[in-house]
């Protein structure tokens, strides 16, 4: 064989094993809907990736110690003078999940609002806005992005060192696997916590175990939150006639939902 074949070769072999490999990814994501500014739960997530599929999952019940999940907390945001008092971080068993797939062109998500609903979408297309801007997060260097996404205005940091299209939650479309990311006021934060790649890890990219009659796509889902809203305020008002010298702010979709466009 000729030398020049033999490295082809050798390349070919290289960026099949390095396109082939599993990773996770473990970060911290800290919700703080209506308060912003960081100031939430900080819950443990992760996300499992090869080259054409992902999955993320946080708020999950094995992820936490038991005295958060009934930890107390009273958040407050002086700018707008809100305060919210939560008598526990939200969980459940199965978490809040997302799984995407590069070759199928298909999301699929699960969020747990007082039940678990399921949803599946063909996969946005997200337009990223990318900068110069570098910073070192953990051992990787990474490039800036924006982009507005469901009704917020995101920044994300993502690394070409680990070139998979992925991130946490449905952020993706990157040219390089996002470490970190927030929106503008910081009502979401997701950051970095460490890194396996590749991973031996036995963890692995779930697809949801449900009758096809159980998912709802996208415009039905948003439909859900317009039902979650109402609920809402229609305790609102039982609660403002129960106490008419307190004020009740009618809920508004931004402060329940990360998706709120």
């Amino acid at each position: 064989m000729k030398p020049i074949s033999k490295f082809i070769l050798i390349l070919f072999f290289y960026y099949s094993n390095i396109y082939s490999q599993k990773g996770i990814i473990r970060y911290g994501y800290i919700e703080a809907l209506q308060i912003g500014n960081s100031s939430g739960y900080d819950y443990n997530a992760y996300l499992i990736f090869d080259k054409n599929q992902s999955y993320y999952v946080t708020a999950k019940d094995s992820l936490e110690r038991t005295e958060k999940t009934n930890e107390q907390k009273t958040l407050t945001n002086e700018k707008n003078n809100t305060t919210l008092i939560h008598l526990g971080a939200k969980t459940s068993k199965s978490g809040d999940q997302v799984t995407q797939n590069i070759q199928k062109k298909t999301t699929w998500s699960s969020l747990y609002c007082r039940k678990i609903y399921y949803t599946k979408e063909i996969t946005p297309k997200i337009e990223w806005k990318l900068s110069n801007d570098t910073k070192l997060i953990g051992k990787f260097i990474c490039k800036k992005a924006t982009t507005f996404f469901r009704g917020r205005q995101y920044t994300a940091w993502f690394t070409p060192e680990i070139p998979v299209p992925f991130g946490p939650w449905k952020l993706q479309g990157l040219p390089g696997l996002i470490l970190e990311a927030y929106d503008v006021n910081k009502y979401v934060f997701w950051y970095f916590k460490t890194s396996e790649y590749p991973s031996q890890t036995k963890e692995t990219i779930k697809y949801f175990m449900t009758s096809d009659n159980d998912i709802l796509n996208y415009n039905e889902f948003k439909k859900i939150q317009t039902s979650q809203i109402e609920k809402t305020t229609d305790k609102l008002k039982i609660a403002q006639k129960q106490f008419p010298d307190v004020t009740f702010f009618p809920p508004k979709l931004n402060d329940m939902f990360i998706e709120c466009e």
